[in-house]
């Protein structure tokens, strides 16, 4: 008779409703280990053995791909610029640091040194 009682008290609906939205759909070509992200630069990094992919939710696309051993079969975002690698056989542990480049278009823009530097330092001034 509780029962009864419990079931009739109820709401009639006791619905809830999710939006679902697919982020990033890729085709990896290889194993995946482990998956972590950072989503506030809206990037995936994917285990496989032997590397890291690096995508891109935005571009929908991999943006680099860092070579790792392929005991390596867990992997941890931490920080802003940290990757941390773990292997249950044998038990070892790698952080490693990666920094992202961009690419900046200068054409028609001042510059000084030669156009074809390895590295260009850029300096974003507002002289008002």
């Amino acid at each position: 008779m509780a029962v009864v009682a419990m079931v009739m008290l109820l709401p009639a609906s006791l619905h809830a409703a999710f939006e679902v939205e697919t982020i990033l759909k890729a085709d990896i070509g290889a194993p995946i280990l482990d998956v972590a992200t950072n989503p506030a630069e809206e990037l995936v990094f994917v285990l496989t053995p032997g590397a890291v992919l690096i995508y891109s939710t935005t571009d929908q696309a991999v943006l680099d791909r860092i070579p790792v051993e392929k005991q390596f079969d867990r992997i941890a975002y931490q920080d802003s610029d940290r990757l941390v690698l773990t292997a249950a056989e044998p038990s070892r542990i790698s952080i490693i640091r990666f920094s992202r480049i961009y690419d900046i278009d200068l054409s028609g823009r001042a510059v000084k040194g030669p156009r074809d530097a390895k590295v260009t330092l850029v300096v974003f001034d507002d002289y008002q």
